[in-house]
C-alpha cells in the first residue's frame, strides 16, 4: 500500500513539475520588467493600376468551332490591348475550359452543347486611359461582362513603409508609458504582426464610394456603363504591429 502511495505522489508530482515547465516555456513575456504594446499606422495611397478580368466564353454542339471562336476573341482582345500599350508582362491568359452540358429527354442524357471558356487578366499602369481602354473591349464584345480591380503596382513597397511606420509608432507609445512610470525603454525582446488576427496581413479598403463600389471590386461594367466618367480616388493602407520592449 505504501509503494502504491509513492507511486501515485510521485506520479503527481511528475505532472505538476511538467505544467510549471510548460507554463514557462509557453508564456510570451519576459520574467523581467517590460512594456507591451501595439503599434499601428495607416497611410493614403493613389491606385495606379487597373487589372481588367474578362471571361470568354462560347457554348456550341460542334467542339472545334466553339474552341475556334475562343481563340479567335482571346486574340482580338490581346491585340486590342496591345494598342492601349499593354506590355505581354500584363496580359495572362488561363488554359481553355472545356465542360460538356446536358439535358434530359425521355429520361435520357442528351448532349446540347460544348461550354468552352478562359479567363484573361489585363494589367493597365496607366489610368488615364482607362475610359478609352474600356471603350474598346465594350465596342469589341469580346465579353458580356467586364471586371475591374484598382490596385498598387508594387505593394511591397507600399506596406514595408506602413509597416515601419507602425513599428516607429509601437516605439513611441511605450517610450511614453515607461517614462510615465519613471522606467528607461530598453531593446525590443520580441516582435510580432499577429494577435489573434485573421488570416489578411495587409488590408486595402477604400476611403469613398468609386463607381459604385470599393476600389478592390469595382464590379461587372455592364456593355452600355463605358462612357460614364472615372475617379480612382484614394485606397488607405494599414499595419499592426505587437511589440514586447524591456525595461532597463
Amino acid at each position: 500500500m505504501s509503494i502504491m502511495k509513492y507511486a501515485i505522489t510521485g506520479l503527481l508530482a511528475g505532472v505538476l513539475a511538467g505544467v510549471c515547465s510548460f507554463s514557462a516555456m509557453a508564456t510570451p513575456l519576459p520574467a523581467q520588467p517590460h512594456v507591451y504594446v501595439e503599434g499601428s499606422a495607416e497611410i493614403e495611397v493613389e491606385p495606379d493600376m487597373m487589372t481588367f478580368t474578362l471571361s470568354i466564353q462560347t457554348v456550341d454542339i460542334d467542339l472545334a468551332k466553339a474552341k475556334a471562336d475562343v481563340d479567335a476573341r482571346s486574340r482580338l482582345l490581346i491585340e486590342a490591348s496591345k494598342k492601349f500599350g499593354i506590355k505581354a508582362e500584363d496580359i495572362a491568359t488561363t488554359a481553355l475550359n472545356i465542360r460538356p452540358e446536358y439535358e434530359y429527354k425521355e429520361n435520357q442524357r442528351v448532349l446540347t452543347g460544348n461550354n468552352v471558356s478562359r479567363q484573361v487578366d489585363i494589367n493597365l499602369r496607366d489610368l488615364k486611359k482607362y475610359p478609352e481602354m474600356m471603350k474598346a473591349l465594350v465596342d469589341a464584345k469580346i465579353s458580356e461582362t467586364i471586371n475591374t480591380n484598382l490596385t498598387l503596382a508594387d505593394k511591397k513597397a507600399v506596406e514595408e513603409k506602413v509597416q515601419t511606420a507602425a513599428m516607429d509608432d509601437a516605439k513611441a507609445r511605450a517610450g511614453r508609458l515607461a517614462k510615465s512610470q519613471g522606467q528607461a525603454l530598453g531593446a525590443p525582446w520580441s516582435i510580432s504582426e499577429f494577435n489573434n488576427r485573421g488570416n489578411e496581413r495587409w488590408e486595402l479598403t477604400p476611403n469613398r464610394q468609386l463607381m459604385g463600389s470599393s476600389a478592390k471590386e469595382v464590379g461587372a461594367m455592364r456593355m452600355g456603363d463605358s462612357a460614364e466618367p472615372f475617379e480612382p480616388g484614394v485606397m488607405k493602407i494599414s499595419a499592426q504591429v505587437y511589440v514586447v520592449y524591456l525595461l532597463k
